[in-house]
């Protein structure tokens, strides 16, 4: 009987894992998982316009604004400066997870985004 409420507990924590991470994307957050799931080599010039629209917009948090930065300067991948700086992104707990896996996107980028990683930016735009 204990078994039996320790995976119905154990079930509903999870849940409630999987429903953070769906409900943690910010607009900013989920506006760059879209630019990135169509992403090839570089952003268009609108896609630029829009990621500095986020940089310079108050409500985008400091590590939405490295990953932007990141991506306007995308050139196939990352620059050397922008991974340094989208490591601290990916290691801070502090990030929303949604955040951390769009950092590691782009910071793992050769291209363009694997097939693994549209379905992560499929999910975080939810």
């Amino acid at each position: 009987m204990k078994i039996k409420y320790f995976i119905t507990g154990l079930v509903f924590c999870l849940s409630l894992i999987a429903f953070q991470m769906a409900i943690a994307a910010t607009a900013a957050t989920k506006t760059m998982a879209g630019i990135m799931v169509n992403l090839n080599h570089y952003p268009s010039d609108s896609d630029k316009e829009t990621l500095k629209k986020l940089v310079s917009d108050g409500s985008t948090t400091e590590a939405e604004k490295t990953i932007a930065t990141a991506m306007i300067n995308l050139e196939h991948a990352a620059t050397s400066a922008d991974k340094k700086k989208l490591n601290k992104v990916m290691s801070d707990d502090a990030v929303p997870g949604p955040t951390r896996v769009l950092a590691e996107i782009v910071h793992n980028l050769n291209h363009k985004p694997s097939s693994s990683d549209k379905e992560k930016l499929k999910e975080i735009m939810g």
